[in-house]
């Protein structure tokens, strides 16, 4: 029971270190954006030219702008990513995961939170709230890829991470079970 416990605590502990440090970096690299590059002319930054941008933009809907403008909706999404938060709690308890996927659920709670805050409290220009996006991927035959930010960037890091180990645990063939010999 008490290394049940103990198991418990130390998944909790990554999970806990990676929503905070997640949700911390996504909410102060937008406000990092949000001061600099709002003081420029075209509130854009080339990076690494051509490849990597950095231009301030509001989403004030959901992903890829799919709804442009959630209004008073927004609080239903931050409530989302609460449920998010606790439902990935209760599967790291439930399960017999590892560290490693306790690390990539506490990057998706920590994206959730991040845009989530955004989302419901962060003013946007021109009234509402809205998330700061503000990362830009440039192809190299023109035009990028939709502007994103660090939450984006963990929601899809650790989903990807515990996709790919499920795909693989898949694979993998299941372990002989021991059968006990008759002694000679």
């Amino acid at each position: 029971m008490l290394a049940a416990t103990r198991t418990h605590l130390h998944r909790l502990a990554w999970f806990t270190a990676a929503t905070v440090l997640g949700g911390g970096c996504d909410l102060q690299t937008k406000a990092w954006a949000e001061r600099t590059l709002g003081a420029l002319p075209e509130q854009s930054m080339s990076v690494v030219d051509p490849w990597l941008d950095v231009t301030l933009a509001y989403n004030r809907g959901t992903a890829f702008s799919m709804i442009t403008d959630l209004g008073a909706a927004r609080w239903v999404f931050g409530v989302v990513a609460l449920l998010v938060v606790a439902s990935l709690v209760a599967m790291l308890l439930r399960s017999h995961r590892d560290w490693i996927d306790a690390l990539a659920m506490g990057a998706i709670a920590g994206g959730a939170v991040g845009n989530g805050v955004d989302r419901v409290f962060r003013a946007a220009p021109g009234g509402g709230t809205g998330v700061v996006d503000f990362l830009q991927v440039n192809y190299p035959w023109g035009g990028h890829w939709p502007l994103f930010n660090v939450a984006d960037a963990l929601l899809v890091v650790g989903v990807a991470v515990l996709v790919g180990r499920s795909l693989l645990a898949a694979r993998r063939p299941p372990e002989a079970e021991a059968t006990p010999t008759a002694a000679g």
